[in-house]
């Protein structure tokens, strides 16, 4: 009998006041895999990871982990088993960036010895590029710099949560949004080295060249719908960025790689 999805979701959506927010939405991320959403503003990109990381529960469908629905796990086991990179994350309180990257080891890395938690965090603010920024107050910071202290406090998560969980899926809402180019790809070859060893990714990005580079599998969603998925050079086609985005920009293709780029120009 085939082993199941790491992450595996049926039919879901959700309906607030009559309206469609995700529509009947079925995927499958599998251990080691990079899947990406992309899709206009609207289309219910974040909706859909808030159901599949378990904080929405859906007006139909159902998301397992491993073949166990979601709601039926525990919230400590949970945490072990998936951590979640939102958009934003305000914090008012002067802790320092340390701080509020060891938040990540609250819970399931107390069990671990101080030296370890401690290794942990060093990893991780070293992993993110915040280790200069260790002692900062965290309102402080740029955003930019925010966003990869977070980074860290989910890479603490992470690998605090692997000391007790075998199978683990990172959420990841528009990571690089406030990012600039260089600690964008640092941040996107961690997912991916974290793909690699067996982590399923999930990311909603909106740069479609990104997606493209790092993206195993492609979700495209409209409207609510998963209207395709597959490789981004199958999936990247003229007519479906003239139809789901609403503009016609070509798409090239990298020598060599079976790599699609999409290509802007001003009319």
């Amino acid at each position: 009998m085939p082993e199941p999805a790491l992450l595996s979701a049926r039919d879901l959506t959700v309906t607030v006041a009559g309206r469609d927010l995700v529509r009947d939405v079925s995927l499958d991320v599998a251990a080691g895999s990079l899947q990406v959403i992309v899709g206009p503003n609207g289309a219910g990109k974040s909706t859909l990871l808030r159901l599949l990381c378990g904080e929405l529960r859906p007006s139909r469908g159902q998301v397992a982990y491993g073949g166990e629905a979601v709601g039926a796990i525990p919230a400590w086991r949970l945490a072990a088993m998936r951590a979640v990179l939102p958009q934003a994350a305000r914090l008012a309180f002067p802790f320092a960036a340390s701080e509020v990257a060891r938040i990540g080891l609250d819970g399931i890395g107390r069990g671990l010895k101080p030296r370890d938690r401690d290794a942990i965090l060093a990893r991780a603010l070293d992993r993110a590029d915040v280790t200069h920024l260790a002692t900062r107050a965290y309102p402080t910071l740029s955003g930019g710099e925010q966003a990869r202290v977070q980074f860290a406090r989910v890479l603490c998560q992470m690998e605090a949560g692997r000391t007790v969980a075998d199978g683990q899926v990172l959420f990841l809402d528009e990571p690089t949004a406030s990012l600039d180019l260089r600690h964008q790809g640092a941040l996107l070859d961690a997912a991916a080295a974290l793909a690699a060893s067996g982590v399923a990714v999930v990311a909603i990005l909106h740069d479609l060249n990104l997606a493209a580079a790092y993206a195993d599998t492609l979700l495209v969603l409209e409207d609510g719908r998963l209207v395709a998925s597959g490789r981004p050079a199958d999936v990247l086609r003229d007519n479906l960025i003239a139809r789901v985005f609403g503009v016609r920009w070509p798409v090239g293709k990298i020598p060599g790689p079976d790599q699609p780029f999409i290509l802007p120009h001003r009319t």
